[in-house]
């Protein structure tokens, strides 16, 4: 550069610089909070969540369905990612949450979400 003063990049989001507060739909406002109406915190661990969604998500497909096959006709997914699901490899994305919920909309939220 020719040693000109360079002025800050700034990003904005829904109208305001990111990292600030921005309203959103209905009056609501994202981003940095005081703390004061944050509301309760969550119960949830989200890495002990993630590290073991697999093994939940694979309980569920094991009792659920009678083969690596039949996980593929109903999640149309390839036969590797059925694979993967059946063996506990690898969870599912939201999607695939969602058509489990719609085909066992009792087991499948006990089995997924249930705390232990």
């Amino acid at each position: 550069m020719n040693g000109a003063p360079q002025s800050p990049v700034v990003i904005y989001v829904n109208g305001s610089p990111y990292g600030q507060s921005a309203p959103a739909a209905g009056g609501q406002s994202f981003g940095e909070t005081s703390g004061e109406n944050s509301g309760p915190k969550s119960r949830f661990d989200p890495y002990k969540v993630a590290r073991e969604f697999p093994l939940r998500w694979q309980a569920y497909i094991r009792a659920s369905y009678r083969s690596v096959g039949h996980v593929v006709q109903v999640f149309q997914v390839t036969e590797k990612t059925a694979r993967n699901w059946w063996n506990g490899v690898t969870g599912a994305n939201g999607a695939h949450v969602a058509i489990a919920v719609n085909e066992h909309p009792e087991q499948a939220p006990l089995m997924l979400f249930a705390a232990e």
